[in-house]
């Protein structure tokens, strides 16, 4: 460890360039201990996360400092540009996915090695951000978190700016004649802000996708062409620089996942970093441990590293222990040093000596290699050899029903003429085997079910008009089917309920208010179709705190002790208790029936989520097959009470 206590000189000479800026490397600093400390410590650092933003704004910076230069000395090369930015970030990221993909070939069940695969296939192209868009949706989401390749999305995105970024300045750079090329990027970079900030896509488009970032490393740019036509007195340098630092500390204690980000608080690191850069001030370096510059240094091997180390912890379940955590932190900052010293160093010495193509060649080989694995994984053809037990556990996830067709809402269970409906959300498909199994007897099972939708009347989806649409068409669809073939419907309702993702016609309302309309539309929805057929409501399944399969194989991939999951029924209770009290009430209005699959899936005070080991569900909220079984006797009384 005595290596890690460099000289001013020597971490001088491991420098990009001749004209390496000490003040910025301390941001970089800064900027991944925020990143680190966020993921391991949320609490402690709840807006960590602009560190990301911050390293956004240096790379605009340099880039820009690298495009523009080379233009003004009439040596700008497209290719060496590239080869540049190749050399540099893709010799760690390979081996960090070569090495993640190797060791856990004999550790990760089937499915997940098969998504971390697919990623790796992903990464390598710099498209991985696109991606996890479609895929994770929400970075802040807690099933996010279990992703090991999450962090790639900020790679892709600085990538894909660098593709575009030098045909802009190449477009604007013969203009300065007339317009400053300064001016043109100032029009540019305030057009993105509007952009990213007016656009009507979703959270998770702006977040992971490079036109809604691209406004803060054309930020960067701008400091550039600021700092070289005004150049900040010595005097105000340093307040200079202590503002921006304070701003990017406003930002990472006070700022938290709960924000719209980015949004208009991400001007806050934006301008903080764009501050410390421009007053191109040293007098805090001697303030910082010289020492410890190598953190700067090796900021972007620790940012590869860091992440993998973090979703381990998660896996074993420690991530609330402080010493765990401190332990993660430390082997995180070792992890980036020792690859920074033996990987990225070695790497750029090794292909400077190289031409243009040998490197090209070099590095598509590796790319193509690193593509073809993933594409072997993907298709089953690698495939991983986890413990029995755990493979077990985790291919729980797969067994659902799979028969639902999100495109028609429609579908069907059995052979023979229909003898019940189902009609619900994603629930309603979960439990469709089970209603079928209990009327295998009697006939089929009509499935009409919309997922994300809950069964109410004059309400709305927030995110979704189509399912008040189909709501309303309810009545008309069941007309098809004989009066006496009853209707079951199943939903999440409390989950709608307690994230208010449902509108009403009556408007802004309390949370009792809220709760109460809630309650009528169950009621009046239930009561309507029961003009026409019987109705048998079913109250919400118990829902676990935890994925099932996921968290119990977990357990047991990183320690031999694993017990079983489940919730008090006492806490079903409570949670549930508005929607419990709504379908009650329903019953005694109009005399639709209302099944409690408690009785069926809790036993002395607990609802299980699993049974010696065994899942019964395929998430944290849906029964899987599986658990589908035990309510095969509860589903059997609808048909003592209603025969077709």
């Amino acid at each position: 460890m005595a290596n890690i206590n460099l000289t001013f000189e020597e971490s001088k000479s491991l420098a990009v360039d001749r004209e390496f800026r000490q003040d910025i490397n301390l941001l970089r600093g800064v900027a991944i201990l925020s990143v680190v400390l966020y993921h391991f410590a949320p609490a402690l650092l709840p807006g960590g996360f602009v560190g990301v933003d911050i390293f956004f704004v240096i790379s605009g910076f340099l880039m820009t400092k690298i495009i523009s230069t080379s233009l003004e000395k009439h040596s700008f090369n497209l290719i060496k540009f590239y080869t540049a930015r190749a050399k540099r970030i893709l010799p760690a990221l390979l081996l960090m996915c070569i090495i993640m993909a190797l060791a856990t070939l004999f550790w990760l069940p089937t499915n997940e090695y098969r998504k971390l695969g697919n990623y790796i296939g992903y990464i390598v192209i710099f498209i991985s951000n696109i991606k996890l868009k479609k895929e994770s949706g929400d970075y802040f989401a807690t099933d996010s978190h279990e992703n090991w390749f999450l962090h790639t999305w900020s790679l892709s995105v600085e990538w894909q700016f660098y593709l575009v970024l030098p045909f802009i300045i190449m477009a604007l750079y013969p203009l300065r004649k007339w317009i400053t090329t300064g001016l043109c990027l100032l029009i540019l970079t305030l057009g993105a802000f509007w952009y990213s900030m007016s656009a009507t896509a979703n959270d998770a488009t702006r977040f992971y996708l490079m036109p809604y970032r691209a406004w803060e490393m054309l930020c960067g740019g701008l400091v550039w062409y600021g700092a070289n036509r005004l150049t900040l007195p010595r005097a105000l340098r340093t307040i200079t620089s202590l503002l921006g630092y304070m701003l990017i500390a406003a930002s990472v204690f006070f700022i938290s996942a709960e924000r719209a980000w980015p949004g208009g608080l991400t001007l806050l690191p934006i301008i903080g970093t764009m501050l410390v850069i421009y007053s191109n001030d040293n007098s805090l370096i001697s303030l910082a441990d010289r020492n410890l510059r190598w953190v700067g240094l090796s900021s972007y091997s620790i940012y590869l590293w860091h992440w993998p180390v973090a979703v381990y912890l998660i896996y074993a379940g420690h991530q609330d222990n402080g010493l765990w955590v401190v332990g993660a932190i430390a082997l995180s900052f070792l992890l980036g040093w020792v690859s920074w010293v033996m990987i990225e160093q070695p790497a750029k010495n090794f292909l400077n000596q190289l031409s243009v193509a040998a490197l090209w060649i070099i590095l598509f080989s590796c790319i193509g290699t690193a593509w073809g694995y993933s594409y072997l994984v993907k298709n089953g053809m690698i495939v991983s050899h986890p413990d029995v037990q755990v493979e077990r556990i985790a291919t729980e996830a797969n067994n659902k029903n799979y028969a639902a067709d999100p495109k028609t809402h429609m579908s069907f269970y059995g052979t023979g003429t229909p003898a019940a409906i189902i009609i619900g959300d994603s629930h309603a498909e979960a439990a469709a085997t089970a209603v079928a199994a209990a009327a295998a007897d009697r006939g089929s099972v009509v499935g009409i079910t919309y997922s994300g939708c809950p069964t109410l009347a004059d309400a709305t989806l927030l995110e979704s008009k189509r399912c008040g649409k189909f709501n309303r068409s309810l009545s008309e669809k069941l007309k098809a089917y004989p009066a006496n073939v009853p209707v079951v419907i199943i939903n999440r309702l409390t989950h709608y309920a307690e994230k208010r993702l449902v509108k009403f016609i009556t408007g802004s309302l309390d949370d009792k208010e809220y709760l109460q309309q809630y309650a009528a539309s169950i009621v009046k929805m239930a009561c309507t179709l029961n003009r026409e057929h019987p109705v048998v409501l079913v109250n919400p399944v118990p829902e676990m705190n935890v994925n099932v399969p996921r968290t119990l194989s977990h357990r047991l991939m990183t320690s031999k002790k694993a017990q079983d999951i489940s919730i008090p029924l006492e806490e079903y209770q409570n949670r549930n208790r508005a929607i419990l009290m709504a379908q009650s009430l329903a019953a005694k209005t109009c005399g639709v029936k209302v099944l409690d699959p408690t009785p069926y899936l809790c036993s002395a005070g607990r609802c299980m989520g699993s049974k010696n080991l065994e899942p019964h569900y395929f998430d944290d909220n849906h029964l899987s097959e599986t658990g589908n079984k035990a309510l095969v006797p509860m589903f059997r009384l609808i048909f003592t009470q209603h025969t077709p």
